[in-house]
């Protein structure tokens, strides 16, 4: 029985993973992919791409850790706004940042023409600089912190009482410390802004990145050969930022181990020093709220920049577009629901069995990862266009792509889960009688209802959200709620893609507080 769940699930992701990769390489032939090379244009975006995840990761890093420091080592004001600022990004859609930048310093911004009377360009790489730092910056917060956090204060005493000055109990003990995390917080940073499609698509102008490129060969000048040599070539360094990720980064010890635990605070810092960081939190954390208050207003006015009266015609349009709210809701739900349903078998499989291909299915289950969502929307594209699974055009290829898009995040929080439940509750089980199936569904599977439901729920507001993995594969009967937003920002229509994103993250903050308070009358909790 275990041999034939363990073949199936192989099978199953064997297809639907590794297929769709093999043929967008596959699909090209040697000379095409020598025109990055020769293609001006195509060089030009490869090297935009990756001077822009540079800077970008430099400053969300820089962003990320002063957040952490100041959250985990100072005693200011405050703080649990500066944490709930650090979700709200991963709970949106991936482009709010740059539509709402638009909105505050664009041609009609309310800032930049209402307030300052100044006309700023905002298009181009310094416009998608600041939106991707501000995007991405949570992401390198949430490694940074777990690892800050976790760093006892016993050695920085040790080194004032010996005489060190601040900066260099900084420089020598603290951030040494730090270092393992930071440099895992960069590289998840610069994975996502070196895949991020929407903020590009939006406010990047004439500054061509390698997803844009590759979605104008497609959708524009319907040449799908271009189009996967592309994809290909930003599959490479976004490969190898998640192998460096998960095989370098992943063996380093965040946890410092200095004997006994202790209760000493933290050591106070110059006032100078505090209060200026608490500033640039203050800072950051306004310009944060202004993006979202924006928003907000903006969906109810008549005419951005011009006509500021009070309406509900944005709303209006937003339900009469209520097929493209409903397909997202049913391809969110149903594909971070598959997605759970796969990675629960599949991490159990992966840390409780040993059957000799544990290290290959735990390679299939996180390879989505690692695999930009234009890559793998263009590759379902393909691979599911033909027989013998035609299924372009149809709910199930959105499902499919959504689902395997998200195993990587359900298999993680299971495997996570599984690995604090020790064996001798298994063992115990199986002593009494019970067999290895009763066990799982009676033992294994009520302790796991927290990460399980943390994944679904994580897996749900990624999807709902999404746009990259989608936008190849999209038809007219099944487009979604962040299809509808980007094309009403390339038409200027401001306040109905305000409006559009504004019931998005409302319905995302309305399913992720109430799993939290479901998940929380059985003791559980939901984490990010």
């Amino acid at each position: 029985m275990l041999a034939i769940g363990i073949a199936a699930i192989i099978l199953v992701t064997v297809f639907f993973i590794l297929w769709p990769i093999l043929k967008v390489v596959s699909y090209s032939h040697l000379e095409d992919y020598l025109k990055l090379f020769t293609n001006s244009r195509w060089s030009h975006a490869a090297l935009n791409s990756l001077f822009i995840t540079a800077i970008s990761t430099i400053s969300c890093t820089f962003i990320a850790f002063v957040f952490s420091y100041t959250i985990t080592r100072l005693n200011v004001p405050f703080k649990g706004l500066f944490k709930f600022i650090t979700i709200l990004p991963i709970v949106s859609p991936p482009f709010i940042v740059a539509l709402s930048y638009i909105l505050l310093f664009g041609r009609q911004g309310m800032i930049s023409k209402h307030v300052l009377h100044m006309n700023f360009d905002v298009y181009g790489w310094h416009g998608l600089w600041m939106v991707q730092t501000i995007t991405f910056f949570p992401y390198a917060f949430a490694v940074i912190h777990g690892v800050m956090k976790s760093i006892s204060t016993n050695m920085e005493y040790a080194a004032y009482n010996l005489g060190g000055t601040h900066w260099q109990v900084f420089k020598k003990v603290f951030f040494p410390l730090c270092r393992p995390g930071v440099a895992g917080g960069a590289l998840i940073a610069a994975m996502n802004v070196l895949a991020d499609f929407g903020n590009p698509a939006i406010i990047a102008g004439n500054f061509n990145v390698l997803p844009t490129e590759a979605y104008m060969q497609m959708s524009g000048l319907f040449d799908l050969r271009s189009a996967t040599v592309l994809s290909t070539a930003l599959l490479v360094p976004a490969l190898g930022l998640f192998l460096w990720n998960r095989f370098w980064v992943g063996k380093k010890s965040y946890v410092t181990i200095t004997g006994k635990e202790t209760s000493l605070e933290h050591y106070p810092l110059p006032s100078a020093v505090k209060w200026g960081l608490f500033a640039f939190c203050a800072f950051v954390t306004l310009f944060i709220l202004a993006v979202y208050g924006v928003l907000f207003y903006g969906a109810f006015t008549t005419t951005w920049g011009y006509d500021w009266s009070f309406t509900f015609k944005n709303i209006d349009y937003v339900t009469n577009k209520g097929r493209e709210i409903y397909n997202s809701l049913k391809f969110a739900f149903i594909s971070s629901i598959a997605a759970g349903l796969l990675a629960l078998p599949l991490a159990y499989i992966v840390q409780k069995k040993r059957v000799g291909v544990n290290a290959a299915l735990d390679f299939l289950a996180i390879l989505p990862g690692a695999v930009p969502g234009v890559f793998l929307g263009l590759g379902f594209a393909i691979a599911f266009n033909q027989e013998p699974l035609l299924l372009t055009g149809t709910s199930a290829i959105m499902v499919l792509a959504l689902m395997f898009w998200n195993l990587p995040t359900c298999y993680s929080a299971c495997l996570a889960g599984l690995q604090q439940i020790g064996g001798a509750l298994e063992e115990a089980s199986q002593n009494l009688g019970a067999g290895s199936f009763t066990t799982f569904r009676k033992i294994v599977l009520p302790l796991l209802k927290g990460p399980f439901m943390t994944g679904i729920v994580t897996s749900f507001l990624r999807s709902i959200t999404c746009l990259s993995v989608i936008v190849f594969i999209y038809s007219a009967k099944t487009s979604v709620g962040t299809i509808s937003i980007l094309s009403l920002v390339q038409d200027g229509n401001w306040g109905s893609a305000s409006a559009f994103t504004a019931v998005l993250i409302t319905i995302a903050f309305v399913v992720l507080l109430a799993m939290k308070l479901l998940i929380r009358k059985d003791g559980k909790s939901i984490e990010f």
